[in-house]
């Protein structure tokens, strides 16, 4: 199976289910990136095109307001690539 994520490691547990994600399923966006915000605005209003429920979509929204609070209140920034070695896995794929 393919790395989805090449920038991050991942290691990330469903506390509900059990479920265990890595980078080879998942994907990770970083609180104190400025563009995530409206990623997860866009993400928001493709899940409800496609029909997620109502619970789902309120996650959604309260999930923004989180991440928003944390940017004010924490850190935000431009989002990057930077470094041989970011670079390097990003776009060529060295070491995944």
């Amino acid at each position: 199976m393919e790395t989805i994520d090449r920038k991050f490691r991942i290691l990330a547990v469903n506390p509900c289910n059990g479920h265990i994600y890595t980078e080879k399923d998942a994907i990770l966006l970083c609180a104190k990136d400025k563009a995530v915000p409206a990623a997860l605005a866009a993400y928001h209003s493709e899940c409800e095109k496609l029909g997620a429920n109502k619970e789902h979509l309120d996650s959604i929204i309260l999930l923004i307001g989180r991440v928003n609070k944390f940017q004010v209140e924490v850190e935000s920034r431009i989002p990057d690539t930077i470094g041989a070695c970011e670079i390097a896995r990003c776009i060529e794929g060295e070491g995944v």
